[in-house]
């Protein structure tokens, strides 16, 4: 118990500590493949994620690996590129009993393709952009608002005095949400929203959309609403390059004074892992699936 977990509340400390001396003195190492082979588990989740380098994701991660480490799991991360054929390899991959669960952000991949893990005993969580309905499989669900995050955004552009936002996007992921939000709370205020799409949350696309706002010759937009942090840096550095200044929590924008809506990346990770290791516990696979949803907030900064 005590070489298999980190925290054993049912071994007094003096025993734990006197089992973990001798470990260390014999240099001794469970044997992980003979670990599987008895307990018919891999020890590990998966998490399946569209793009490491997107400063939510490690905060997404270690909130998973918090609360995995403690149950005695490692986290395994599979990078898709966001792209529909790296969400499939994902899929295979996990067939071959990887892992015993998985926490995604499957751009593509929808119920109906998930339920081949699900069936084969593999549960798994996923990070969407609204609540969604339960089913019968362990297919679990956690979430922020994204329309209402979007609305409220766009609320505070608002009520700054920006008649004129322009909204970029990209065509995948939570775009869909966000967009829906932007434009219900902009006809609302009786304003007409404007959007312009790119292909993927990048820099390179939030410096293009901004090209292409910069471009107009009258009727510019006096603000700009990123569907995420990334697009939302390409599109600061673009204007700053173009010589207009734009004012003075991810780490980068907190340097930029970028506004922003902060996701509880690290409380949505520590959930995820809680929801998979219940369902790994007898009986847990025969519950329906549900959808769990944590709130977000709006970090005012001076960018707006």
């Amino acid at each position: 118990m005590v070489l298999n977990k980190t925290e054993t509340p049912s071994v007094p400390a003096e025993t734990r500590a006197r089992i973990l001396k001798l470990a260390s003195e014999l240099d001794y190492q469970p044997n992980h493949p003979a670990r599987m082979l008895r307990s018919a588990r891999t020890m590990a989740l998966a998490c399946v994620i569209p793009d490491i380098t997107n400063p939510f994701y490690p905060g997404l991660v270690r909130g998973l690996q918090s609360v995995a480490a403690s149950a005695g799991y490692d986290v395994l991360i599979f990078d898709t590129d966001g792209r529909a054929e790296g969400e499939e390899r994902a899929t295979n991959w996990l067939l071959q009993g990887r892992a015993d669960g998985v926490v995604g952000t499957f751009f593509h991949l929808r119920v109906p393709q998930l339920t081949t893990l699900a069936r084969k005993g593999i549960p798994i969580v996923r990070l969407e952009s609204q609540h969604k309905p339960k089913g019968p499989l362990p297919i679990d669900s956690v979430y922020i608002d994204n329309a209402e995050a979007s609305a409220a955004m766009t609320r505070h552009l608002i009520e700054r005095g920006h008649q004129r936002i322009t909204m970029i996007l990209a065509e995948v992921g939570p775009s869909a949400r966000r967009a829906f939000g932007y434009a219900s709370a902009m006809r609302a205020a009786g304003l007409v929203p404007e959007f312009i799409t790119d292909s993927r949350y990048s820099e390179q696309s939030g410096a293009r959309a901004m090209r292409e706002i910069l471009s107009a010759t009258r009727d510019r937009a006096t603000a700009v609403f990123c569907a995420n942090d990334i697009l939302a840096v390409g599109a600061m550095v673009e204007a700053r390059a173009a010589g207009l200044s734009v004012p003075d929590d991810i780490p980068a924008a907190k340097l930029l004074g970028l506004t922003t809506v902060r996701q509880p990346e690290f409380d949505l990770g520590a959930l995820a892992a809680h929801t998979l290791l219940g369902r790994l516990q007898p009986g847990g696979l025969e519950q329906p699936g549900k959808s769990l949803e944590l709130k977000f907030e709006i970090l005012k900064r001076s960018s707006a």
